[in-house]
């Protein structure tokens, strides 16, 4: 065994926003987190976890530090230590929670073992294009597009700038880019 095959989508979001990555069989939560964040195209800048079923899950993967829930009744593991693997051989779906604010609720599952060495994550395919940080989430999301093919729409202008969209320039919600995702992806160690 030599790396994992994963099918990565935000839920419930509207066209699906979803991608397909490789990563190498020895990664720990926290570089699985870094490799969906640059599959996104998010910029790091949350709190995450990972997690069977999601928010209040028994047990999740995280980032510890000083602000780490120290309920007994609730069980957080260092995800820059805690491997894939370990979990991954027992379960075929979990749970990925980026912006605990926003609530970006990824749904992961398992495809493949792949047999072939993997040295670094790479995507394969995928489809919509990932909402803005700090955007507030799906309902957010859904305000920024309506008003970005809305002609005359009073916020238009101020998400265009955001966005950084050219003049004339649309917001495709079915874009995604395999060739920028595995740009960014091989950026990361």
């Amino acid at each position: 065994m030599a790396g994992f095959q994963f099918k990565i989508e935000i839920n419930q979001s509207s066209p699906k926003i979803w991608r397909r990555i490789v990563i190498p069989y020895n990664y720990t939560f926290y570089k699985f987190h870094l490799a969906i964040q640059a599959a996104f195209g998010w910029e790091n800048r949350h709190l995450f976890q990972f997690s069977e079923k999601g928010f209040m899950d028994k047990l999740c993967y995280a980032e510890l530090n000083e602000e780490s829930d120290d309920d007994p009744k609730y069980i957080t593991k260092d995800a820059k230590r805690a491997k894939v693997k370990n979990t991954f051989i027992k379960l075929n779906y979990f749970k990925y929670i980026y912006d605990f604010g926003d609530k970006w609720e990824h749904r992961i599952k398992l495809e493949e073992i792949v047999d072939e060495e993997i040295e670094r994550p790479y995507c394969l395919e995928g489809g919509g294009a990932c909402p803005p940080e700090d955007c507030g989430g799906l309902a957010g999301y859904a305000a920024i597009v309506e008003s970005l093919n809305t002609p005359g729409h009073p916020e238009q202008e101020k998400y265009i700038l955001w966005l950084g969209l050219l003049p004339r320039e649309k917001w495709d919600v079915n874009f995604c880019s395999v060739r920028e995702v595995n740009k960014r992806l091989c950026l990361l160690e």
